[in-house]
């Protein structure tokens, strides 16, 4: 063999060798890239809104025996209690909605006017235009409730609050999917 040949088949081998060891590093890089970030899907927010009225019927049943009135009021933002979003203003309305759905007499109210809340301590206060509306209406409790934004998740309480005291009467906890749809809603003042 001459060397000519004898440096050929070893350039040949030494290629493939490092075409291998190429082909090696290209699958442990692939292995080692961060995972393709998963596309959030909504939910399905009547479904849920509806699913929530029926968990607040269920924890509070002697109000269906009793049947009296009850007001709907926009959820808020926890972060901020005197404001709210389109999304806050859909949980209300189709919370209220199912209980209407289920026999109930619902008065709507916007939350925005009607109750204040009181600065930094979360707690729900009724005005004393809730109290009249609640007294003209003879309504039992006030649906109402907050939702947090986070990352990718929506985190929803929903509660019954007897309108002469502010007790709760029943609530609810349940979690949306911070999707396209719900980001839109939020985004919607």
């Amino acid at each position: 063999m001459n060397w000519k040949t004898s440096s050929l088949r070893g350039a040949v081998m030494g290629l493939t060798v490092l075409g291998m060891g190429l082909s090696g590093c290209a699958s442990f890089f692939a292995e080692e890239a961060p995972p393709a970030r998963s596309i959030i899907r909504d939910a399905n927010l009547v479904d849920a809104n509806h699913s929530a009225a029926d968990a607040l019927l269920t924890r509070a049943p002697w109000l269906k025996e009793r049947r009296e009135p009850l007001l709907a009021a926009t959820f808020v933002d926890i972060n901020n209690l005197e404001l709210s979003s389109a999304l806050g203003r859909v949980i209300g309305e189709q919370i209220g909605s199912r209980f209407a759905q289920q026999g109930f007499t619902v008065v709507e109210m916007k939350m925005r006017n009607n109750i204040f809340v009181a600065e930094g301590t979360g707690e729900l206060m009724l005005s004393r235009s809730i109290r009249e509306i609640s007294q003209s209406h003879n309504a039992a409790a006030v649906i109402a409730g907050t939702y947090a934004v986070a990352r990718q998740s929506v985190y929803v309480t929903a509660r019954l609050i007897r309108a002469t005291d502010n007790l709760v009467l029943a609530s609810y906890d349940y979690v949306l999917p911070y999707g396209p749809d719900a980001k839109a809603l939020v985004a919607a003042q």
